[in-house]
C-alpha cells in the first residue's frame, strides 16, 4: 500500500505577512482530507444503511473504520466475523471507540434489506458506532474486489466468502487486514492505535 506523505513547511517566529506561506492551525485543520488513488472513498457508488439512509463511501472519510463483509442469513462465519470485530470494539476504550467507525457491508443485496439489516445488528447488540450497508450488485462486487474478498453465490441462497475484517485509515486507504476467524485482535488495535 503507499503511503500518503504530507510535506510539512516549517515557520519560524517572525510576525507572518498576509499571503504567506504559513497557515494557522485552524485553517490547516479546516483544510479537506486528501485521499489517494488507493482509497476506496473512490467509488462512487451508493449504499443503503440499516436506517434507510443513502449514502457514498465517502462519508466515512476522517474517520478509521474497521469493515467486512457479511450476509445475515449466514449461520456460521458471518457471525463469529461479526464478535471478531466487537472483540476489536471491546478492546478499545470510551475515547478511542468514539473515533472508530464499524462497517458490515452485505453481499445479499436482495434479502438483506434496512429491516432485515437493522433486525441483524439489534440481534448481535450493535451499538451506534456500526452501519450495515448494501448496495447494487455491481456495486457490491466492485468493492469486494477492491478490498480482495472473493464472494461465491451457492445454489441455496448463501455464499461462500473470505473472512477478512478490514482496517481502514482515514483516507479510505486499507492498511491492515485481519484474516480467519476467532483471530486475537492484539494486531488490529495495534494499527488503530496507531492513527489515533
Amino acid at each position: 500500500m503507499s503511503a500518503l506523505f504530507v510535506l510539512a513547511i516549517a515557520c519560524n517566529r517572525a510576525p507572518v505577512e498576509e499571503g504567506s506561506c504559513c497557515k494557522s492551525e485552524a485553517a490547516a485543520a479546516a483544510e479537506p482530507l486528501q485521499i489517494s488513488d488507493q482509497s476506496l472513498y473512490l467509488l462512487n457508488s451508493a449504499w443503503e444503511t440499516q436506517n434507510s439512509e443513502v449514502k457514498q463511501l465517502e462519508a466515512y472519510k476522517g474517520k478509521i473504520v474497521v469493515a467486512s463483509m457479511f450476509f445475515s442469513h449466514c449461520a456460521s462465519a458471518c457471525p463469529r466475523i461479526t464478535a471478531d470485530m466487537k472483540n476489536i470494539e471491546d478492546g478499545l476504550s470510551p475515547e478511542e471507540r468514539e473515533k472508530v467507525q464499524f462497517l458490515l457491508i452485505t453481499m445479499d443485496v436482495k434479502r438483506d434489506t434496512p429491516v432485515q439489516m437493522k433486525k441483524y445488528a439489534e440481534n448481535h447488540r450493535l451499538g451506534n458506532r456500526w452501519e450495515l450497508v448494501r448496495s447494487s450488485d455491481a456495486a457490491t462486487m466492485e468493492l469486494a474486489n477492491v478490498l480482495g474478498v472473493r464472494i461465491q453465490p451457492l445454489e441455496e441462497g448463501g455464499f461462500d466468502h473470505s473472512n477478512i475484517i478490514h482496517i481502514l485509515n482515514p483516507q479510505g486507504e486499507i492498511v491492515y487486514q485481519q484474516t480467519g476467524l476467532n483471530v486475537n485482535p492484539e494486531q488490529s488495535l495495534l494499527e488503530i492505535r496507531k492513527m489515533l
